[in-house]
């Protein structure tokens, strides 16, 4: 019985991963109004209005930015159970270095974003604290929560990109 529910348990958490991958991949054409918030709706309004073109700190801005989505796309595509902890905490790694040079760099427009990116990966960074091969399966529900709050976070800021960062 213990079994069983392990079993199914495994694969909601596989399931709660596929999903945010499908989540994610779509993030980047879809238009903002349906991908983000009315405030970052609004924030990627006033910074278009505001900066009408990129200067050298908004251009390296913009490949911080670009980098961190990246590596959260990269971090919604593990799939813990099968990769292993391993490829989650290497992914996690990633993200982070990409988040702190996000944060420091990213524009008025961006920065909303960015703050709700970090908020989500701070949890799932709680959520994996500790990670290890035999507790995988322990923490999977709560990793499984926090990667998909950190795919919603990185839909708005691929919606916010588009309009604060045309190109990327």
């Amino acid at each position: 019985m213990r079994f069983r529910s392990s079993r199914r348990f495994a694969s909601s958490a596989v399931a709660a991963v596929a999903l945010l991958c499908a989540l994610t991949s779509c993030g980047g054409s879809s238009a903002p109004s349906e991908a983000s918030s009315p405030a970052a709706t609004a924030a990627s309004t006033t910074a278009a209005s505001s900066s009408p073109s990129p200067s050298g700190a908004a251009t390296e801005a913009c490949a911080d930015v670009a980098a961190l989505k990246s590596s959260l796309d990269a971090l919604t595509k593990v799939k813990p159970l099968q990769d292993g902890a391993p490829a989650l905490t290497t992914a996690i790694d990633n993200v982070k270095a990409n988040l702190d040079k996000a944060q420091a760099s990213a524009s008025e427009a961006l920065q909303p974003d960015v703050q709700q990116v970090k908020t989500a990966f701070a949890q799932l960074q709680t959520a994996a604290s500790g990670l290890t091969g035999s507790n995988l399966k322990e923490k999977a529900p709560a990793i499984a929560t926090a990667l998909a709050q950190v795919a919603a976070a990185t839909k708005a800021l691929s919606a916010t990109m588009a309009e604060a960062c045309p190109g990327s």
